[in-house]
């Protein structure tokens, strides 16, 4: 595991300069401010005798900037801009790579963090491994401000992993997502 989350954090990396880079800013000048902590999360979802009247996780985005996944069968589904369900493909051994809540904030809004959930089987029990990539504890982010001008007003508030904590300790997140609490009226 431990060789698995080192190799997982390389990728991070790799994949959170490509990102910064499609939003036109420089990894470079942001690497120290987007270097963060990671979590690995490993969750066991058992044969399940009625799927269809549960749910292994229920609808969330996650808080961090990545969350890379791998997973041992199917159950992971999407949620689209018109608030339908689509199951994830599942390919054995492949990586899954969702953009999350800090990533929505950092680019603006030109990137959504990913609405997601877990469904069950009847017949099969399915292992999933997830890598969150976040800020530290209590460093603030917002968005860049680079894509902040007169045409492109920021979007949201800064916020930390603090303040997510914070937020779901007195709050209801099948209610209302913590994004949505920081984002600012147009």
């Amino acid at each position: 595991m431990g060789n698995y989350a080192k190799a997982v954090q390389v990728l991070q990396k790799q994949l959170m300069e490509a990102i910064v880079e499609t939003l036109g800013l420089n990894f470079g000048n942001l690497h120290n401010e987007i270097e963060g902590n990671q979590l690995m999360a490993i969750n066991c979802y058992p044969p399940c005798p009625e799927p269809d009247l549960a749910l292994g996780m229920p609808p969330h985005s996650d808080y961090g900037t990545l969350t890379i996944l791998h997973q041992s069968g199917p159950g992971l589904q999407l949620q689209d801009n018109k608030k339908n369900w689509l199951s994830v493909p599942f390919v054995e051994g492949a990586l899954i790579v969702q953009l999350e809540d800090q990533m929505e904030v950092m680019s603006n809004g030109k990137y959504k963090s990913v609405v997601h959930q877990v469904t069950l089987n009847a017949e099969n029990k399915r292992l999933s491994i997830a890598s969150l990539q976040s800020l530290p504890l209590n460093k603030k982010i917002g968005p860049a401000p680079e894509l902040v001008d007169e045409q492109h007003p920021a979007s949201y508030d800064e916020f930390s992993f603090r303040d997510f904590l914070d937020y779901i300790s007195s709050n209801n997140i099948a209610d209302r997502r913590f994004i949505d609490s920081i984002k600012k009226s147009a």
